[in-house]
């Protein structure tokens, strides 16, 4: 089975098992703690709405770097298929070598990132209408789709469905849950094999020059908020 079909199955079986954490609407809490009727309306109604939690559920689950690159790009995708037939027609050649040729093209930052993620930028474009979708609803309401994001991953993770493996970490920051490369070096792609990110940290729009502010609802790029406005 090739790389962007195991990508794409691993979407799929992401998008099934968080839709089963997703029947209850209310975020599981541990049962010795059970909130009174009140509180419990409050957490309610700052839920996320559900057609957002099934639009952000193929992406959950994703280190937070690749969440904040899948996001930006989403918003311009006609880049994404451009930048999927240059691969297409590019030579072979080792990460460094793709890196510096990826670097001369004229797209932005968060296309350039994910070019050398192939499979991810692929599921991106052969999924091209989810793709849009996202892409609008994270520039329209950012806040909202990250809230989203971490409601997914409360409820994976009380579910048994999220923890830490030998490739990620996940870390519980307050309220907040990060997932994040186990070797700063290395990223693994959902439902693929890891790859050699420190090869093209050189450049400017490498993996750790991207974050997420999950509590502003921002994607950050070189430490400063990357506006998004939706193609």
């Amino acid at each position: 089975m090739n790389e962007p079909r195991r990508v794409f199955l691993f979407t799929c079986v992401c998008t099934m098992a968080l839709a089963g954490c997703m029947d209850d609407p209310v975020a599981t809490m541990a049962e010795a703690d059970s909130p009174p009727a009140a509180a419990a309306t409050v957490a309610l109604e700052r839920q996320p709405p559900h057609k957002l939690l099934e639009l952000v559920a193929p992406i959950a689950l994703y280190p937070d770097v690749l969440v904040a690159q899948m996001l930006i790009a989403a918003t311009h995708p006609a880049e994404i298929s451009h930048a999927g037939v240059w691969l297409e027609q590019a030579p072979s050649a080792d990460a460094a070598q793709l890196a510096q040729a990826v670097d001369n093209q004229p797209w932005s930052p968060d296309i350039k990132a994910l070019t050398l993620l192939s499979p991810v930028l692929d599921a991106l474009n052969r999924n091209y209408a989810w793709t849009v979708a996202l892409g609008e609803a994270y520039a329209e309401e950012p806040t909202q789709v990250l809230r989203a994001v971490q409601a997914l991953r409360h409820k994976a993770q009380a579910a048994g469905k999220l923890a830490a493996t030998g490739a990620q970490l996940v870390i519980n920051d307050g309220d907040t849950i990060l997932i994040e490369p186990a070797d700063p070096r290395r990223a693994s792609v959902p439902g693929g094999k890891a790859y050699d990110i420190a090869t093209f940290e050189r450049f400017d729009w490498g993996w750790h020059s991207w974050a997420l502010d999950w509590r502003h609802g921002a994607v950050m790029y070189q430490d400063a908020p990357l506006l998004a406005e939706a193609d």
